[in-house]
């Protein structure tokens, strides 16, 4: 028995053409839009940071290795009125932070928008404020490592 291949006629040949240009422009367009795949979500690793009571500051050193752990998340809690200053300090340059205020998807500050990695704001609301840092999406890809260090400052008003 021979087995010869028969040209697929024009409509179905075009279909398949279309079917794998879509397939191929989906993870592209996704990212275009600022929507990463489709992909299990990790846990990103929490520690609370523990201020006094009338303010004053820490500083946090950590260590960054992509891509397992390309991001951490810092909490702080504080109340209304105080404010709160973040800076990270590292030799990396597409490190970044957020910072986030208590039950907000949204961030309050984005580094990687800003020319200083620095932030200072009025807190608004009682409650825990998270900083999460993190590698950029090219360092977590070519799995780099970055050191850095938090300082979290909270002042009484």
């Amino acid at each position: 028995m021979s087995l010869h291949a028969r040209p697929l006629p024009s409509a179905t040949r075009r279909r398949w053409l279309l079917w794998a240009a879509t397939a191929a422009l989906l993870p592209a367009a996704a990212a275009a839009q600022g929507k990463a795949p489709a992909a299990p979500a990790a846990r990103v690793p929490l520690l609370r940071v523990h201020m006094p009571r009338r303010g004053g500051t820490r500083l946090v050193r950590g260590r960054l290795q992509a891509p397992a752990h390309g991001v951490r998340d810092y909490l702080i809690q504080a109340r209304a009125g105080q404010s709160l200053e973040v800076e990270l300090e590292t030799l990396a340059p597409g490190a970044s932070f957020k910072v986030f205020g208590p039950h907000q998807k949204d961030a309050l500050f984005m580094s990687e928008f800003s020319a200083l990695p620095l932030w200072q704001g009025r807190v608004a609301a009682d409650g825990d404020y998270r900083v999460r840092v993190s590698l950029n999406a090219v360092q977590r890809a070519r799995g780099e490592s970055m050191d850095f260090i938090l300082r979290l400052a909270l002042r009484p008003t």
